[in-house]
């Protein structure tokens, strides 16, 4: 083997290795709400898959479910096989900067690794992996969007259009993604220059990136008009512009601060931003280069509106995390821009710090996240072993299944700690028939919650535990569960 090709093994085998321990534990199975329901009903979920544009995802799991198999079946295959695409696209973007950025010590080689890991090594890209079915249609977005990264900084504009187009199929965000780091490497490939050239390429960055979303999301639009499609999931629109960019600015000062609570709340992020926000100024100030300065200051001011761009075209604005996770890919290029100009040990130790806590804190997510898939599963057979009870005793078969809530039933269990939007939800209380179905793996026919067995028993209480003998009620063949 070539010391060229040995070399970028080499770096495939690092990034791989840095998602490997900052993922491994998702490598079993696991669930969130929507995962049980794909399982349960994946043909349902197929047709969704395509009602949101993502057309490449739908026809995998369609190929899967001619054949009998879901990407629900093995969730932890599915994220192994995830982690492995993932790694693909972080050494595919490190590709396309290799020219810009020479490392020329030991430091400088541990900083490049750890700074480009936090592409997908950070807290927030923990909701996408939430989605186990999920996880080959993120996979793959993101690298189809990183080899479009690769393709357009070859100068090979119509293939990387189509790669991003292939990525938006799969899912939106990806087009955000490759629009952040193609503009901080169009920064780099002109010097920090703005002339025509530059402004040229920048515009021809967001037209292709966010063009080829726009046409996924019209392509949409446009099939539900033909009748091939019932409805469109993804509602564009203005609505109350003002209202969203509050809401947006708000959700930002979140991330800057602890981002959404999967960070102690010490302003790391923002010192980051700070730390490679104060270098690269620094260097530019120094050489009394302003437009260097102007230049840097709209490319950040950029980025950052990319990373609510998609939501904020959502008729009703929903920041969720697995949307502006790429607020840590316009981290990881405000960093990349900064180790230009310095590569001692300062910016190792950093930035590697820096990437040890968001591995330590990913680590925390997925323990919690198992938490509280054993405590979904745990009170899903605790509830089947008193139907067991009862048919036993009356002889009844239970057949149907009615399900509520009590007064304050959370979204999380309170010894689950690290939880924001879909990120270890749980799915009692929200999907509890689904949740009894596939844990029992047997089926009770869905029925609303009787109005005179909960005035009778349930209305106006709220539990904080489960108590079988107070939360569940059975009238003939159906059972009636209030869930705490």
């Amino acid at each position: 083997m070539s010391g060229r090709k040995k070399e970028l093994v080499n770096r495939f085998i690092i990034d791989y290795f840095i998602l490997f321990i900052t993922w491994c534990g998702m490598f079993r199975r696991s669930f969130n709400c929507d995962t049980l329901f794909h399982y349960a009903h994946p043909e349902v979920d197929i047709i969704g898959r395509c009602e949101g544009g993502r057309y490449l995802s739908g026809l995998l799991d369609y190929i899967l479910y001619r054949f009998g198999r879901t990407t629900a079946d093995h969730t932890g295959i599915t994220v192994m096989i995830a982690v492995f695409l993932l790694a693909a696209a972080v050494w595919t973007v490190q590709a396309s900067f290799e020219e810009k950025i020479n490392c020329r010590n030991i430091y400088g080689k541990i900083a490049y690794h750890a700074i480009f890991a936090l592409l997908f090594s950070n807290v927030l890209f923990s909701e996408s992996l939430m989605f186990g079915e999920c996880s080959l249609m993120f996979g793959l977005a993101y690298l189809f969007a990183s080899i479009g990264v690769r393709l357009f900084t070859g100068r090979k504009y119509g293939a990387a259009f189509l790669l991003f187009l292939c990525s938006a199929m799969e899912y939106q965000v990806a087009v955000a993604y490759a629009a952040i780091i193609l503009s901080a490497w169009i920064f780099m490939q002109n010097d920090y220059k703005i002339t025509k050239r530059t402004v040229g390429q920048e515009l021809l960055c967001g037209f292709s990136a966010f063009g080829a979303g726009l046409i996924d999301m019209v392509s949409i639009h446009l099939l539900v008009k033909l009748g091939i499609l019932e409805s469109a999931e993804k509602n564009a629109g203005m609505g109350d512009l003002l209202g969203k960019i509050l809401v947006c600015i708000k959700d930002f000062s979140v991330l800057l601060g602890d981002s959404r609570g999967l960070l102690p709340k010490v302003w790391l992020p923002l010192l980051v931003f700070l730390f490679a926000g104060g270098i690269t100024l620094r260097k530019f100030i120094k050489e009394k280069n302003g437009m260097a300065v102007l230049y840097y200051c709209l490319l950040m001011a950029a980025m950052f509106l990319m990373v609510y761009a998609l939501p904020m075209a959502q008729l009703e604005i929903m920041p969720y995390p697995r949307m502006v996770w790429i607020f840590y890919v316009v981290q990881t290029m405000a960093l990349l821009i900064a180790f230009r100009f310095t590569e001692g040990k300062a910016m190792c130790y950093i930035c590697c710090g820096y990437l040890a806590v968001q591995i330590m804190f990913c680590q925390f997510i997925v323990m919690n996240h198992m938490l509280s898939n054993t405590l979904d599963k745990t009170y899903a057979m605790m509830f089947y072993e008193e139907v067991e009870k009862y048919e036993a005793e009356t002889g009844i078969t239970v057949k149907r299944l009615g399900v509520a809530n009590d007064i304050d039933a959370p979204q999380s269990y309170n010894s689950v700690h690290y939880k924001t939007d879909q990120i270890n939800e749980r799915a009692l209380g929200i999907v509890t028939n689904t949740l009894v179905d596939v844990i029992t793996g047997r089926e009770f026919e869905k029925v609303p919650m009787d109005e005179e067995v909960y005035r009778d028993y349930f209305a106006g209480k709220d539990w904080d535990y489960f108590n079988a003998s107070e939360q569940i009620v059975f009238v003939g063949d159906t059972a009636y569960w209030i869930i705490f």
